[in-house]
């Protein structure tokens, strides 16, 4: 790419893009966690770990699975209306 020359650049560099590199488009790569010596990060709060009982698991996966039913039954449908709202109005 050439570069320009302006007749008002005064040569202040406004924002420094130098160090900045080109992310790969299909697979982007994410920052690796950053941990030393073992410990946890002293700024994160602790969560303690949930214990679930085999029904109380179920439950949850039931309950992601209904709502996720429910959401695509609503597209359907509206894809369905949609459609025949065309061929009625085409037909």
């Amino acid at each position: 790419m050439k570069n320009r020359t302006y007749d008002d650049d005064d040569g202040r560099v406004i924002a420094d893009m130098s160090a900045l590199q080109r992310q790969p488009m299909l697979l982007p790569r994410l920052p690796k966690r950053k941990q030393e010596s073992g410990e946890p990060d002293a700024s994160a709060s602790p969560q303690p770990e949930l214990e679930l009982t085999k029904e109380e698991r179920r439950s949850y996966v039931r309950g992601a699975i209904g709502a996720t039913m429910l959401i695509a039954g609503i597209f359907v449908a509206a894809a369905a209306i949609v459609i025949t709202l065309l061929l009625l109005l085409w037909h």
